[in-house]
């Protein structure tokens, strides 16, 4: 698949040249310094959080940050990790090591001896290979000139120290650059990348006078981690290519790095393009073609990839309606408005983010659990076990687990919104859920159940005797209609002992939650045994719908559904 993705890129880039990576960078906060060949500083560019501004002079800093940067911390040039650039025409150091006990003059000056002669560092004998691709590149680009080094080491050890004193005062990078042409930074820093390409030039070797190795990128062999290699093969190395296919990989980590760091992290390869998508942004038009989700980190994670057909953000036959009634009024959210067909994916998944979810899926697709930030658990264990299923369904088009634990996910949030006393967001959820539902299943419309339901509900609590239900879901809803008469009649004793109502909803959910029908009528009759100081008022309606349950015997499995569109419809007990 990397394969694949590779040859789209490379298409790209022979297009664009390194300014599709460039164009798409965005440079990490610290002061970059600008320095004329005559020792004068040209500008200061501070970047911070807050910056937003990028214009022509933004840019030149990330094409000259671009080609100045190690490709590796385990890779530098100084080899005491003080100074972290790859060339003599800049330098980047931590504010923090900016003195006189970290940065000494004999860091300095041994960072541009070897910058000088880089065979210095490849005289080790695992270095062989490195220093053979050094020779080649040095050949072909020519020895770097010794005169403008010495000159940038002396700008440096004269004016380093005083220059820290000038710029903000954080922990972050100070990056100096020299004003040279592009093109001679280009050629300097592949003198250090490509020797340095591969994973260790302990695994490279040569066919037909081709360099092979193992590239870097998201790559290690580990002695920890023995199952990183391929045990079964003659060779184990996961996978070996050549110079040119590492240099053309590496950009396309960079391109990828460098749209995770403006939280675009969703990939879409294909069709001879490249989008790259944040979670809020989406396809306009049908797409085949290699998904690849990632992570910004200390480089770039491919955190998920996948083969995709025929994703499209249009969809139909999904709609969303009143099934249980909601005072708009007081409640707020991204369904309210949006009664109705819902024609996109992209539309749908805000509404469930926000309905279902409080806003914090979209944040937390591949977040470790302990970082996720709610205080609410139920909300939490079903975030965690059903974001994966949504992600693929939102951003893949796959919808074959979610449909299999949307019905119990969706049912468990609105029994914890009913916990919470969030009564009318739960409506809000019930109406999303049987939305969803009916679009997954193609079964017979809710809405249309529960206002047959609700009719035959109400001429029986008007006849002068008690007559049964016609079926098990008359039954559970009626139980929940009970559950909520309690709620009411026992919220202002409650609020008055308490100072919160939540005593009681914490009471209803085990019955909501109960397998067994025994069960259920043992802990409903233990509930208004419990309660019944408040229902000695006679209540003819609600008499006859308590006697009618105790009487009545299921012929199915407990149906939670029914009662929770029971407990969350309007009172019919005292219409």
């Amino acid at each position: 698949m990397l394969k694949g993705c590779l040859e789209v890129f490379q298409k790209k880039y022979e297009e664009k040249g390194e300014k599709l990576i460039t164009d798409s960078c965005v440079l990490s906060e610290g002061t970059y310094v600008l320095v004329h060949s005559n020792g004068n500083i040209i500008e200061i560019l501070e970047i911070d959080k807050k910056s937003s501004d990028k214009d022509d002079r933004y840019y030149d800093f990330a094409l000259m940050d671009y080609f100045s940067k190690l490709v590796d911390i385990n890779k530098p040039i100084d080899p005491h990790k003080i100074i972290h650039s790859n060339n003599y025409l800049s330098f980047f150091i931590k504010k923090e090591n900016v003195n006189v006990e970290k940065l000494t003059e004999n860091i300095i000056d041994n960072y541009y001896e070897i910058l000088k002669n880089p065979r210095i560092k490849y005289k080790e004998n695992i270095d062989k290979e490195r220093r053979k691709i050094y020779e080649l590149i040095d050949a072909k680009y020519g020895r770097s000139n010794y005169n403008l080094i010495q000159k940038n080491k002396e700008w440096i050890k004269n004016n380093i120290f005083s220059l820290i004193n000038k710029v903000a005062k954080n922990k972050n990078y100070l990056k100096i650059f020299f004003q040279y042409d592009i093109d001679l930074y280009k050629k300097e820093s592949a003198k250090y990348v490509i020797p340095n390409i591969y994973n260790s030039p302990r695994y490279n070797f040569q066919v037909d006078n081709i360099t092979y190795g193992l590239p870097n990128d998201n790559m290690g062999l580990n002695s920890k981690k023995p199952f990183l290699r391929n045990k079964t093969r003659k060779n184990s190395l996961p996978y070996l290519i050549s110079i040119n296919e590492a240099i053309l990989q590496k950009n396309f980590f960079d391109y990828l790095f460098n749209n995770a760091c403006r939280g675009k992290t969703n990939i879409y390869i294909g069709n001879g393009d490249i989008k790259c998508l944040s979670n809020m942004e989406y396809l306009n038009d049908k797409f085949s073609g290699y998904f690849l989700r990632t992570i910004k980190s200390k480089e770039i994670e491919i955190l998920d990839f996948d083969t995709i057909v025929g994703f499209d953000n249009k969809i139909s036959g999904l709609f969303v309606n009143k099934v249980i009634p909601i005072d708009s009024v007081k409640v707020k959210g991204s369904l309210t408005s949006k009664y109705g067909e819902i024609k996109q994916i992209n539309k749908l998944k805000k509404i469930i983010n926000d309905v279902f979810f409080y806003k914090i899926l979209f944040e937390n697709y591949f977040t470790n659990p302990r970082d996720i930030k709610t205080n609410d658990f139920v909300i939490k264990e079903n975030l965690i076990k059903s974001r994966g299923a949504f992600f693929n369904w939102f951003y893949k088009g796959d919808a074959t687990i979610i449909k299999q634990i949307f019905d119990k996910t969706s049912m468990e949030i609105i029994k914890d919104s009913i916990c919470n006393n969030y009564r009318e967001k739960a409506k809000q959820q019930f109406n999303l859920r049987c939305g969803i539902l009916n679009y997954f299943t193609g079964e017979s419309d809710m809405e249309d159940i529960l206002n047959k339901i609700v009719s035959s509900l109400r001429e029986k609590i008007m006849m002068k005797q008690i007559v049964g239900f016609d079926n098990d879901y008359e039954y559970y809803f009626v139980i929940g209609q009970i559950l909520s008469y309690l709620v009411c009649l026992n919220e202002p004793l409650n609020e008055l002992l308490n100072g919160s109502d939540k005593t009681m909803f914490s009471l209803i959910v085990p019955i909501l939650n109960c397998k067994r029908d025994e069960k259920l009528k043992e802990s409903l009759e233990k509930l208004l045994n419990r309660y019944n100081y408040i229902l000695k008022k006679e209540n003819k309606n609600f008499d006859n719908l308590r006697t009618m349950v105790l009487n009545y015997q299921v012929k199915s499995a407990v149906n939670d559904n029914f009662m929770v569109a029971g407990f969350l419809y309007s009172d019919l007990i005292n219409e």
